[in-house]
């Protein structure tokens, strides 16, 4: 499987690449064939035009030219002599190579019946056989004309047809023009595949901002349609996110008058014991409220992304927190670059360090960027939080109180923001309790 390309664009580029491929191997085979075919017809008809030509020179020829004429080494790279009696019994070989040699050879001799010429293939003899010559593995033809005069002229061929061509020129012609193609298909299927990468990177731009910039509409149809439908998603989810916050600090804040009234009402009660538990329960709801409507008015979403310095910003929390609660120990770079939203990552790192110190009385903060992460880390030696809460406490009003003081633990929107901010950068928050005791924070950003 790690062969199959991973991407659509590797996957189209290589059905289209090996479809090609497989086409010119088999266009070019065919092609091949056709043209040894053509290339050993015209050796033979070259080879048989010379042999008509010798056997003409010879009928015109006197005796002493003849002798001459026979006396020629390799006279077109056959070997010739003159007999009373063909070398060839008889002619019995009306197929093959043999049938055609004679028949375009008596057609050459316009004078020359057939029966006149006798043709046999004569099987290697080894490697001795014409040694030097490149052709002696392949068979050879014994061709045998009768002359004017009813002398006989016997021609040795070396071979018939033309050496093996190699295949070489056709697999570079063929690699040339698949590359060719190649490059072409590579800038057009990159190009087809832009909006698909567009839209992957702006679902990755919604999964951390709502409120991010829509698609542009454009290219294919298909692709129109898909960029449409994927702005109206986003949309309809900026538009419920929006409308589910407004309703929170709706109620939150129509809450706000029938608790006053009850206030009020509380302090005609006579029994001063009674009186004091209203007031105080009555309190805790407006401090719920008053954070309810804190949470929904600052959400982090509709802040706007900036370059900021994450490093100073950690840096002068943990100095200006550390002189306030106690002491916080800071261990990372002097200056790291981020994009990010300052209000909301200062509202989640100032939490995170206020429960260590509240709960611990200090802790170290630790920042580093590795593998294309920016990882916070804050360690405490406080009390900790039992496993099975470790993911719970991140939810709305959710406090641990066997492990969280209740009178000073908040309403328990702290971790919510912290988890709020994490998700809106693209990032995660853990919690973890530490081996040698304590609990550690991690807030995880993407680099």
């Amino acid at each position: 499987m790690r062969l199959i390309p991973q991407t659509m664009l590797g996957r189209t580029l290589a059905v289209v690449i090996g479809g090609i491929l497989l086409v010119q191997i088999l266009g070019g085979v065919l092609h091949y064939r056709e043209w040894q075919q053509f290339s050993e017809n015209a050796e033979r008809t070259k080879l048989i035009e010379r042999m008509a030509t010798y056997v003409q020179w010879m009928n015109a020829a006197n005796p002493l030219q003849r002798e001459l004429l026979l006396r020629t080494k390799r006279l077109y790279k056959m070997r010739a002599w003159q007999s009373s009696q063909p070398a060839i019994e008889e002619a019995n070989n009306w197929f093959g190579v043999e049938a055609f040699v004679r028949n375009r050879l008596a057609d050459t001799l316009v004078d020359v019946d057939k029966m006149r010429v006798r043709v046999e293939e004569i099987p290697p003899r080894g490697p001795h056989h014409r040694e030097g010559d490149k052709r002696r593995w392949r068979p050879s033809l014994l061709v045998a004309v009768q002359l004017d005069d009813g002398a006989w002229l016997n021609m040795q061929l070396p071979s018939i047809g033309s050496d093996q061509r190699p295949f070489f020129p056709f697999i570079g012609l063929l690699t040339i023009m698949t590359l060719v193609v190649a490059i072409v298909a590579v800038l057009i299927m990159r190009s087809a595949n832009k909006p698909l990468a567009r839209m992957a990177k702006a679902a990755e731009r919604l999964g951390r901002d709502v409120n991010a910039p829509p698609m542009n509409e454009d290219g294919p149809r298909e692709v129109r349609e898909a960029a449409h439908a994927f702005n109206d998603m986003q949309t309809r989810l900026r538009r419920f996110v929006q409308d589910r916050t407004h309703m929170l600090a709706a109620i939150s804040h129509d809450l706000r008058t029938p608790i006053t009234r009850m206030k009020l009402r509380a302090e005609f009660v006579e029994d001063d014991e009674e009186r004091d538990k209203m007031l105080a329960d009555l309190d805790e709801m407006e401090s719920m409220i008053a954070a309810t409507l804190s949470f929904a008015r600052d959400d982090v979403a509709n802040e706007e992304v900036s370059d900021l310095d994450l490093a100073a910003l950690v840096e002068s929390l943990c100095e200006d927190m550390g002189e306030a609660g106690g002491p916080v120990t800071y261990h990372g770079p002097d200056e790291l670059s981020f994009k990010g939203r300052p209000v909301g990552l200062k509202r989640a790192i100032s939490n995170l360090i206020g429960n260590a110190l509240k709960y611990a009385g200090g802790c170290e903060v630790t920042l580093s960027s590795k593998d294309g992460q920016i990882i916070l880390s804050i360690t405490d030696d406080g009390p900790g939080i039992p496993e099975d809460e470790l993911d719970e406490v991140f939810r709305p009003f959710r406090r641990v109180e066997t492990s969280r003081n209740k009178e000073t633990g908040g309403v328990g929107l702290g971790l919510a923001v912290v988890r709020s901010v994490a998700h809106a950068h693209g990032g995660t928050a853990e919690l973890f309790n530490r081996d040698a005791g304590g609990l550690e924070a991690k807030l995880v950003l993407p680099g």
